[in-house]
């Protein structure tokens, strides 16, 4: 049995045709943790559906009333995928979803939400598959309990955290970081620290960049950090170029945890993007952050 439960929902897993996106890599995850041994089914529980209270936080009430009807307006078209009641379900449950491993996080600093990371989503409209920016909701939610006063928002997603890095904009009390293709999708926001990579880095460049930012974003003496650990810089994903090996990958994720386990601060891990050619590699890659947060989860809590 885990020190912390890892939250999955299976309103993760709509259906879409012909489409980048790969919604069953979620349940695929799962399985493949219970199946090699890291997890039971024990150590899996389901978030429920937010509050609008809780959406409200960073959502518009305009925004949310289009999504809540499935009205196709200009807050809504941009999203890039169906405006359907599975897909605006499968985003709420993801708000919950990061929420729940923020409370996870704080008993075993380490939460893993096997889903979220949908950065991109504004607080009046979406963007780039994103609906809800669960991201952003949960650091809000965190400085609202008063449990944490500064929250950092590690971004290692292929594309820049554009609607996270406009809302916290003005907010002292959030460091956005994030590093990413700069060449690509989206148009890019100002993060706290922002560091856009030319295609074709590689893991070398990638990781010297990263280390060097995590100096940065650790002297902002965040107390809790949620950690985007999307894994389209893979050299085979369907959207970018920045050409990263699955050890290389694995290197991030060990980089990204073991700062944040060495000061004792705890980590929120989402998942956010992974488009590979073969929906396998992506299932692997995921895998791989998982699990590395596993081991540093059961290393802290013996």
């Amino acid at each position: 049995m885990l020190q912390s439960k890892i939250i999955y929902s299976p309103h993760y897993l709509i259906k879409l045709e012909n489409h980048v996106y790969q919604p069953e890599k979620y349940s695929l995850v799962k399985e493949k943790l219970i199946q090699e041994g890291w997890a039971s089914e024990s150590d899996f529980v389901e978030p429920e559906l937010p509050d609008e209270k809780t959406l409200l936080l960073v959502h518009t009430s305009e925004y949310l009333q289009d999504l809540k009807a499935l009205r196709l307006t200009p807050r809504t078209w941009r999203s890039e995928l169906p405006l359907t009641r599975d897909t605006i379900n499968s985003a709420l449950y993801s708000v919950s979803g990061t929420i729940l491993a923020f409370k996870e996080a704080l008993s075993s600093l380490v939460g893993v939400h096997l889903g979220g990371g949908h950065h991109h989503a504004f607080p009046d409209h979406a963007e780039g598959f994103c609906y809800l920016n669960d991201v952003a909701i949960c650091a809000r939610y965190a400085l609202k309990t008063g449990l944490t006063r500064k929250v950092a928002i590690v971004d290692c997603d292929l594309h820049q955290g554009n609607g996270t890095a406009f809302i916290f904009k003005d907010d002292p009390a959030v460091f956005t970081f994030s590093i990413h293709q700069e060449d690509i999708y989206p148009p890019k926001e100002k993060s706290s620290l922002d560091i856009g990579l030319k295609a074709g880095a590689g893991d070398l460049i990638y990781l010297q960049e990263l280390e060097r930012a995590l100096k940065q974003v650790f002297d902002f003496k965040p107390e809790l950090v949620i950690y985007v650990a999307g894994v389209d810089p893979y050299k085979y994903d369907k959207l970018g170029n920045l050409k990263l090996t699955k050890e290389g990958l694995l290197k991030r994720d060990t980089l990204v945890l073991g700062e944040c386990a060495r000061r004792n601060v705890p980590c929120v891990v989402t998942m956010a993007g992974g488009y590979a050619f073969k929906v396998e590699d992506t299932v692997e890659l995921h895998f791989q952050t998982a699990i590395t947060a596993i081991r540093f989860m059961r290393a802290k809590n013996g």
